[in-house]
């Protein structure tokens, strides 16, 4: 593959955490046959074994290192200790680590344990990691000045940073929060650009069918479902589509990366002071997207509504009891 002078991966040192499972596990495939050096980390060592040994055999070239480490990335000691423990600094961070199997439903039936646990699984392990990260590299700034020398903080968000679908209440906010550190994140690195080129991008997926999504299921609201399409497996990419079409992205230089047409009106009509890749394109779709999303912004608040409805007070008193006197 024909390399980028945006994305150079060929020869450089990529860490990805959540690399063992799901849209990580595939990054960290494609990667790998492009010859990168990839370390995978999550918290389970079985599957980042699993996941190690499939890497193995997608190497290019003999002295290709491939590594994976256990490290609770919801523990900041822990990810201080192994971003540390490195000979050198990554060229490269993909932060994919994450989801909500365990917290999805409505806001009201979640527990405050699962609203916190879901802020440390995908806000928190996402920041700990990027700043240890970021410190380390200005520790240790890159030695040169060409285009492979940049280094890449590559965040991964959801669609649902852009829309609170019934459901996700304890998962969007921290999707908006990772999306608002990428923002900051972009214009604070531009201190050190004398010092060594960093690029902050951010990913925003949508429905991506992996175990994960399947799991999440079981607990999903049908109401859920039927917004986003789940309930008839609509509208979702496959992991291995995912990675391809956010490492295009990477290789086209841009900032914020989009994998479908609804995610991407969704993003420039909120773009606010995020960048723009393509200012036409983005303008345009900017519009279109101003007249679009409050017709469907309508018909989500009816099918809420009707929804309500049809469940009746019985079942949400049967659900949440009568409130004491």
């Amino acid at each position: 593959m024909t390399q980028s002078k945006h994305f150079h991966v060929q020869g450089q040192t990529v860490v990805i955490a959540g690399g063992s499972k799901g849209l990580g596990r595939e990054i960290a495939i494609q990667l790998t046959t492009q010859g990168a050096h990839v370390t995978i980390l999550a918290r389970s060592p079985g599957p980042l074994e699993e996941t190690r040994k499939e890497l193995l055999s997608h190497t290019q070239s003999a002295d290709q290192v491939i590594n994976a480490a256990a490290v609770d990335l919801t523990d900041p000691k822990q990810v201080q200790e192994f971003i540390t423990s490195l000979a050198t600094p990554p060229s490269i961070l993909f932060i994919v680590a994450g989801g909500t199997a365990a917290q999805v439903g409505f806001f009201a039936n979640i527990t405050p344990e699962e609203i916190k646990s879901c802020m440390d699984q995908n806000y928190f392990a996402a920041a700990y990691i990027a700043h240890a990260c970021l410190r380390r590299w200005l520790q240790e700034p890159s030695a040169d000045s060409n285009s492979n020398s940049k280094r890449h903080l590559i965040f991964t968000a959801s669609t649902a940073a852009f829309l609170g679908f019934p459901g996700y209440a304890a998962y969007t906010p921290t999707k908006a929060a990772t999306r608002a550190l990428a923002d900051t994140l972009r214009s604070e690195v531009l201190l050190y650009r004398a010092q060594q080129d960093i690029r902050v991008h951010c990913s925003f997926p949508g429905t991506i069918y992996t175990d994960a999504f399947y799991e999440e299921q079981i607990r999903k609201p049908q109401l859920l479902k039927e917004m986003e399409g789940s309930a008839d497996n609509k509208g979702g990419l496959t992991a291995a589509k995912v990675a391809e079409l956010t490492l295009r992205g990477l290789r086209a230089g841009q900032g914020y990366i989009t994998v479908d047409g609804e995610t991407e009106l969704l993003l420039n009509n909120m773009r606010g002071s995020s960048p723009r890749d393509r200012p036409v394109r983005d303008w345009v779709m900017g519009m279109v997207a101003s007249l679009v999303w409050p017709v469907y912004r309508w018909r989500f608040d009816r099918m809420t509504g009707a929804f309500g409805q049809k469940m009746g007070r019985e079942e949400w008193t049967r659900q949440f009891g009568e409130r004491e006197e």
